[in-house]
């Protein structure tokens, strides 16, 4: 194709306001609205945290903001995302097959930045406590935010201060003699001048060091605060190629190993259940959830697969068995060999990712129902092989999809999940705009990661003491 094509805006339909998409379900199919989709008021914040038990507002990130300036990610952040994203889950089949060392075995920055699908919440760190807004990722263990001291060429930009270790009564570095300074994870840690020092490798890359420290952590106003959670205190953060900004204070930690803070603010608790679960919102301008300590505020038509804790390499992933993928209700052929090692809910990866065996015939079968669409040659739009021109149209019909687990569950994608949509700018005239299958294949056999687009508006409750991972429609919207 002579054209050019650019990605000028970054997946639009990652930050959808309230009125940009409507699912009106027909009887196997949706009809996604497209030109609400394209409104520039797609940026939201983080809300306060709300008074209620240990539940956590969830938003998402869909822009920069500059004081009082609010500015629409371009092409840049677009393909960053999708990198990050790919760079991600080569991380997480490499450990698969030890082809890396540990210290790379919890990918965390694939999509973090403000102009993708990246979801925060806000807690409170210190005494007295201070608000901060972090990322949270199933697939990383420890907690960190950055710290003063921090200079500019060592920290990235954050919207919020930096957190000030000498304004808070119950800071305490770890010393390297300290058991804590040994606390299981893909971090390495050595003796500092006065503490211990820790260092995380992430699959862009990208790697954040500091000391490790003991604070009390505020997960919610009416909670009891969390004393003596062992966090990353980071003073420099080296960017990966594909990196960005990523504006918010830093991550919060919600894998199975032992420093991810669902581990520890179990240790010491008797009553304390290992189980969360949370909500992401579809909609840029609605709120979802995240509850540690609860399955969750919702619990109507829940259903639940098994956890597979089998796999050494993933033992602070997520992993249950994925039965098989259908498009309109009908079983997409797909041999079971392309699911042997199951599937990761993963909160960190943005697109679902999965074999070629798979992936393949099920991009077969969605494009067999978007024949009344014009598809633009494959390598137009950058790791993106299925994409149509959908200009001037007020709706897109769309096929539906569900992918079905082990036990039952199953989660029948919403509508927001399953299409990329965005403008592009074309050199030799105006902008197009195109809507791709938000589905990626990967040369690696046997595993899927599930990313967070396609997990939108579901309740999903992590049940580790159960060993289960439940699925329930309509947990937010």
């Amino acid at each position: 194709m002579a054209a050019h094509w650019i990605l000028h805006l970054a997946l639009l339909l990652l930050s959808m306001s309230s009125q940009q998409v409507h699912a009106a379900r027909q009887q196997d199919r949706h009809t996604i609205s497209v030109q609400s989709l394209l409104s520039s008021s797609i940026c939201s914040s983080a809300s306060a945290v709300p008074a209620a038990g240990s539940t956590l507002q969830i938003v998402r990130r869909a822009c920069l903001q500059t004081g009082d300036h609010e500015t629409v990610p371009d092409h840049h952040y677009t393909t960053a995302i999708l990198h990050r994203d790919r760079q991600r889950v080569r991380s997480i089949h490499r450990r698969i097959t030890r082809a890396e060392t540990t210290a790379t075995t919890i990918p965390a920055r694939l999509g973090l930045a403000f102009q993708s699908l990246e979801y925060v919440v806000t807690i409170g760190i210190g005494t007295p406590p201070r608000n901060f807004t972090v990322l949270f990722d199933t697939g990383s263990d420890l907690t960190w935010v950055q710290c003063l001291p921090c200079p500019d060429s060592s920290c990235y930009h954050q919207e919020e201060p930096l957190l000030d270790p000498s304004k808070s009564s119950t800071y305490v570095n770890i010393s390297c003699s300290a058991p804590e300074c040994h606390i299981g994870g893909a971090q390495q840690t050595s003796c500092g001048r006065t503490s211990c020092q820790y260092s995380v490798k992430y699959a862009d890359k990208s790697e954040t060091r500091g000391s490790l420290a003991e604070e009390t952590f505020t997960l919610s106003p009416l909670a009891p605060p969390a004393t003596g959670v062992v966090f990353g205190c980071s003073h420099e953060h080296i960017s990966g190629s594909n990196d960005t900004d990523m504006g918010v204070a830093g991550l919060l930690g919600l894998g199975r190993g032992d420093s991810s803070i669902l581990s520890q603010t179990r240790q010491g608790n008797s009553g304390s259940r290992s189980v969360f679960s949370y909500c992401l919102p579809p909609r840029g301008s609605s709120t979802g959830y995240l509850t540690i300590g609860a399955a969750a505020p919702q619990q109507s038509k829940l259903s639940f697969t098994p956890l597979i804790t089998t796999i050494s390499q993933l033992s602070s992933a997520y992993v249950v068995s994925l039965a098989g993928i259908s498009v309109n209700g009908a079983a997409v052929p797909i041999p079971a060999s392309a699911f042997s090692l199951g599937a990761i809910i993963d909160s960190g990866t943005v697109a679902t990712h999965m074999p070629a065996a798979a992936y393949y015939p099920l991009r077969d079968e969605f494009r067999r129902h978007m024949g009344g669409y014009k598809m633009l040659p494959e390598g137009s739009v950058e790791l993106l092989d299925t994409c149509y021109d959908v200009t001037g149209q007020d709706v897109v019909t769309a096929p539906r999809v569900a992918l079905e687990f082990g036990g039952g569950a199953r989660i029948d994608v919403d509508a927001s999940g399953i299409l990329f949509v965005f403008p592009v700018a074309d050199d030799s005239g105006p902008s197009l705009t195109l809507a791709c299958l938000a589905f990626v294949p990967t040369n690696s056999p046997g595993l899927v990661i599930v990313g967070n687009m396609q997990q939108r508006a579901y309740n999903v409750v992590f049940d580790v003491d159960g060993g289960r991972i439940g699925f329930g429609p309509n947990g937010c919207s």
